[in-house]
């Protein structure tokens, strides 16, 4: 055998020890002390491993050997190590679920306590519906105190009283035994509107023995709405002109076997839509009305008039809804029942009208007695010549005066009340081509409120309508027409007057007359308001004194808000609302007040202010308007007084 087979045998031989389970230690084992170390045979080894071991390369490869041999047998240790704690947690864990098995401790658990709830998954609105509650207790002890808390929708009403809205119920259980179950059974009744889903929450809540614990278990059950309890049905125009008068119908049919109560019926109106009437009338506002029930198989029908506004091809949407109405606020719905939108397309009329009162679009308020400039603009809107066009102005109404109107070019016709302009008076009417404009006015004055009759609304009607023809392409002649409404509206007169006195009224003064220089004299001031036919709003007084003028705290009635601002020098009536008619057939709105003079001499022979100009204001709450009136300033002159002599006026000395 060479050199090289040699050496290949002991690395095969080394190699088979090293990943075997018994390699030896080879650095522990590198002197030989077996017996043959002191044999004959002495030599011969140690040649071997000089010639074996000393090789430098052999050397190399020995130490990796042992600190791979040194690894693996860590490695051993380690997995062994892992395997007895494995079998020990086993262990352990066997005999504490046997402990617990065989009833060695009480454990609860909301995973133990069942609800389950038997009831329908749909339901019509309005409908009574039931449901079966069971609570089913799995774990090994009893649940103490237990209570059962249901939580309803929005929109849940007591089958026994429709009208109490549900918004939770409890259930005291008292005690539920290890192993048995409590039955609850609940009945109510779902309002919403259809394909509406529906949230149930029952929440179980319980303790336990020898814990201060709470525990709890819930549960949610979906229910949706089948179908509505009301069917709302619409009936109007599907297309209208712009500017022109609409009905809209609504009935409101029941879809439920129970009667509906206090109910509610709601629409919203499209921008450009003018609210005039409603038959039956409106209970809140302009939009909502109040039913106090509904039987099975009943109908109820509202009719809207009025006026919409729009461009061509614009779509104005009406919001109708159905509910109950709240217990907090009865002009608002609480739970909607069912609810609707529907679409009116507005078409461009054939003739244009743009009306402009006092120089502002829609309609006007104004004061009695003042000239009221009225301008429209006629347009035609077809494609097309339009041939003879009048334009008509009707008037009508308690402030209308006759003898006021001036028509311009056109011509006003006293025994109907009525102003025409055609192609006599403008002959550009005659013919107008497409989009060609023609302007038209006139001029009149509202009678003022004490010319108007009794009973009489104080405003103006007036009615324009433009008419004109057209030639079709089959050589016919087609007449069409534009329509257009509008309200002059007086304003209320709210008026103010003031006055001083001495003897007059509920105050007693004192002080000489006429007042001395140095010496503090008193005076009564008495203001009053009168209204005539709209409420005001806001009403508020306010004057200013001069700085040898005081207030003295003095007023009558003492219910009324009066005050002084030290820093404006200011007395300020607080009046607030002022009624229609106040001081027409009725008592003034009146309040008195004491003011003290203290004269100086450089106003000795002089009858000096006691108070200036007195300012009104306030709201006309018909028109929107701000309403003002004043007083002028008062002096020492109490003319107005029974006691009154020639020179009490004047400061002496």
């Amino acid at each position: 055998m060479d050199y090289n087979d040699e050496k290949k045998e002991k690395l095969d031989n080394l190699e088979r020890k090293l990943y075997s389970r018994n390699a030896p230690n080879i650095i522990e084992n590198k002197t030989l002390s077996t017996p043959l170390a002191h044999s004959g045979m002495e030599e011969i080894e140690e040649e071997e491993v000089k010639e074996s071991w000393q090789n430098p390369e052999a050397s190399s490869f020995d130490e990796m050997a042992a600190k791979i041999s040194k690894m693996a047998g860590k490695k051993h240790n380690f997995v062994k190590k892992i395997f007895v704690f494995s079998v020990a947690f086993f262990v352990l864990a066997s005999a504490i679920a046997a402990f617990v098995f065989l009833g060695g401790v009480n454990l609860v658990s909301s995973k133990n306590v069942d609800i389950k709830i038997v009831g329908p998954l749909s339901v019509g609105g309005g409908q009574e519906v039931s449901f079966d509650i069971n609570i089913i207790n799995n774990n090994n002890i009893d649940l103490d105190s237990a209570s059962l808390l249901i939580e309803y929708p929005t929109g849940t009403r007591s089958s026994y009283d429709l009208t109490k809205e549900l918004s939770q119920e409890r259930f005291a259980l008292d005690k539920i035994k290890s192993g048995e179950n409590y039955n609850q059974k609940i009945e109510v009744v779902f309002f919403g509107e259809k394909e509406e889903l529906k949230e149930l929450k029952f929440s179980l809540e319980y303790r336990v023995e020898n814990s201060s614990a709470l525990f709890y278990k819930e549960k949610v059950h979906e229910i949706s709405i089948s179908s509505a309890p009301v069917i709302i049905t619409p009936t109007y125009p599907k297309e209208v002109t712009s500017n022109q008068d609409i009905s809209f119908d609504i009935e409101i049919a029941s879809n439920s076997k129970d009667r509906i109560d206090n109910f509610l019926v709601r629409v919203e109106y499209p921008f450009g839509f003018v609210f005039k009437e409603s038959i039956p009338n409106t209970s809140f506002d302009d939009n909502v009305w109040r039913f106090s029930g509904l039987n099975s198989g009943d109908k109820k029908t509202i009719r809207i008039k009025g006026n919409i506004i729009g461009q061509n091809n614009e779509e104005r949407v009406f919001k109708i809804i159905v509910g109950t109405a709240s217990e907090n606020d009865e002009r608002m719905i609480a739970v909607p029942f069912s609810q609707l939108t529907e679409s009116v397309l507005v078409k461009k009329s054939f003739i244009g009208l743009d009306i402009f009162i006092g120089g502002k679009r829609g309609d006007f308020a104004g004061k009695g007695g003042s000239q009221i400039t009225t301008d429209f603009i006629v347009r035609n809107n077809l494609p097309g010549v339009l041939f003879n066009t009048s334009v008509e102005v009707a008037l009508k109404g308690g402030a209308f005066n006759q003898l006021s109107v001036v028509a311009g070019n056109g011509f006003f016709q006293s025994f109907n009340n009525t102003i025409l302009w055609d192609k006599r008076s403008v002959p550009t009417l005659s013919e107008l081509r497409p989009g060609i404009e023609e302007k038209l006015s006139f001029r009149l004055s509202p009678l003022l409120y004490q010319d108007i009759v009794g009973g009489a609304k104080p405003e103006i009607e007036m009615t324009i309508t433009a008419k004109g023809e057209r030639v079709l392409e089959s050589g016919s002649i087609e007449y069409v027409s534009a329509i257009e409404t509008r309200k002059i509206v007086l304003a209320t007169d709210l008026a103010l007057s003031s006055k001083v006195v001495r003897t007059v009224g509920n105050i007693e003064n004192s002080g000489p007359i006429p007042p001395k220089a140095d010496v503090l004299t008193t005076y009564t001031m008495i203001w009053n308001i009168t209204n005539s036919f709209n409420q005001v709003s806001n009403v508020e007084v306010r004057a200013t004194l001069p700085s040898y003028i005081k207030w003295t705290n003095i007023k009558t009635p003492a219910s009324e808000i009066f005050s002084f601002n030290p820093v404006t020098n200011e007395v300020v009536w607080n009046v607030g609302s002022v009624l229609s008619n106040t001081g027409f057939g009725s008592t003034k709105k009146e309040i008195q007040f004491q003011l003290e003079f203290l004269p100086s001499t450089s106003q000795i022979g002089k009858s000096p202010m006691i108070m200036g100009e007195a300012t009104l204001s306030g709201i006309d709450k018909v028109t929107g308007l701000k309403v003002n009136s004043s007083a002028p300033a008062v002096t020492t002159s109490f003319s107005g007084d029974p006691s009154y002599k020639i020179g009490d006026d004047k400061v002496t000395q």
